[in-house]
């Protein structure tokens, strides 16, 4: 199987979300939106990519892929075009949704599809999927501020284009995949629920995407605030995300040789540090130091806990388990999005302190819930071998 159109997909559905947060202060002050207003548009594509994901995830274990890589497609194209002419709360927010969907239903179609019938390897091919949308993301205000001399609307157009193109062979790919599918239902999600690894796991994805959330969702303004411009956002964006273009695929094989959990406890103590630096930052330079700790951090963090959910689920409910991942990640981001622009118009830097807080408390959580995980996977359900 040729990877490389859904690696592609990945990185330019990461940009759509990556020009969008570049522009955030912009949107607000050019339509009038208050704090909470552009909360709600920062949110709403993390809480729709969490609800696409968690209720048609057991569809895509089930290897009925065909209609879920189309409506993935379709609102990829759609949400960043809209986006780029909306200027109503309700518009944007509509549009931000279209995009949380096409991104989240994406991402559990490509890792179902690269892993295959097989989870071995697959923490490799996870950390490279990963490090292609964190690329797409810390290009994306790059594309923004290059294209911005043309107008508004301009970025969102090229990404849409894009991803028009590369769309058509990245949906084929997926459709043409062998993977292992199993009569997966609800009932798996449960299952899943109880293992004290996965709980674990969803933990530091809180951590990691709590944090991204409220990172994501005040960048623009507190860079702005430091005396950044709009370049300057994009290039300090740039060198936090540079450590997640190369560690990804390094953290994933080191999580499957080492196990999930050895890799991603220590990971922790590396994030942590980073966001108390973002709150004792007073330049734009300190920023960036203190974020390529934290990207490294979040390289190992995040890979290490998907390779521990696959652990568990193998190759047949990879699908559920991402879901089940991303949607404590993405309820994190999204109440992280909705509330941190509110909360640091109140408190200002204080806001990085207080997570930091509260990531030590859920860290100690996680450390404990991973002392009393099995090591056995979940006995397999009748697979099925799909594709050519």
């Amino acid at each position: 199987m040729r990877a490389w159109p859904i690696y592609i997909t990945s990185f330019l559905l990461t940009s759509s979300l990556g020009v969008v947060f570049v522009f955030l202060e912009d949107v607000q002050v050019d339509n009038g939106l208050a704090d909470w207003e552009i909360g709600v548009v920062a949110g709403t594509g993390f809480a729709a990519a969490l609800v696409a994901q968690l209720l048609l995830a057991p569809l895509a274990d089930r290897g009925r892929s065909g209609p879920l890589a189309v409506v993935a497609m379709v609102s990829g194209i759609v949400g960043p075009i809209g986006f780029a002419f909306g200027s109503t709360v309700g518009v944007l927010a509509v549009s931000r949704g279209l995009s949380g969907i096409g991104l989240g239903l994406f991402g559990l179609l490509a890792r179902k599809a690269l892993l295959g019938l097989d989870a071995r390897g697959g923490g490799a091919k996870l950390g490279i999927l990963l490090s292609t949308a964190v690329a797409g993301f810390i290009i994306g205000p790059v594309i923004g501020a290059v294209f911005e001399p043309l107008g508004f609307a301009a970025p969102f157009v090229a990404v849409s284009a894009a991803l028009t193109f590369i769309g058509i062979p990245a949906t084929y790919t997926i459709l043409r995949a062998e993977i292992a599918a199993a009569p997966v239902d609800y009932s798996d999600l449960g299952r899943l629920l109880k293992r004290p690894k996965v709980q674990a796991a969803m933990i530091v994805q809180v951590v990691v995407y709590g944090f991204i959330g409220v990172f994501d969702a005040t960048i623009d303004r507190f860079l702005t605030d430091l005396g950044a411009s709009t370049r300057d956002v994009a290039v300090t964006i740039l060198f936090v995300g540079g450590p997640m273009l190369v560690l990804p695929r390094i953290a994933g094989n080191l999580a499957e040789r080492r196990g999930g959990a050895e890799v991603m406890l220590p990971a922790l103590l590396v994030l942590i540090p980073a966001m108390v630096g973002y709150g004792v930052a007073g330049t734009v330079v300190a920023v960036t130091v203190f974020g390529l700790v934290h990207g490294s951090g979040e390289s190992f963090a995040s890979i290490s806990a998907q390779v521990l959910v696959l652990e568990v689920t193998g190759a047949e409910r990879a699908a559920v388990g991402a879901a089940l991942l991303d949607t404590a990640g993405l309820t994190a981001a999204t109440i992280g999005a909705a509330l941190a622009p509110a909360v640091y118009g109140a408190a200002g830097q204080s806001l990085f302190l207080g997570s930091a807080a509260l990531a030590v408390v859920l860290g100690l959580v996680a450390v404990l819930r991973v002392r009393q995980g099995s090591d056995l996977p979940l006995v397999p359900a009748k697979v099925e071998r799909i594709g050519s």
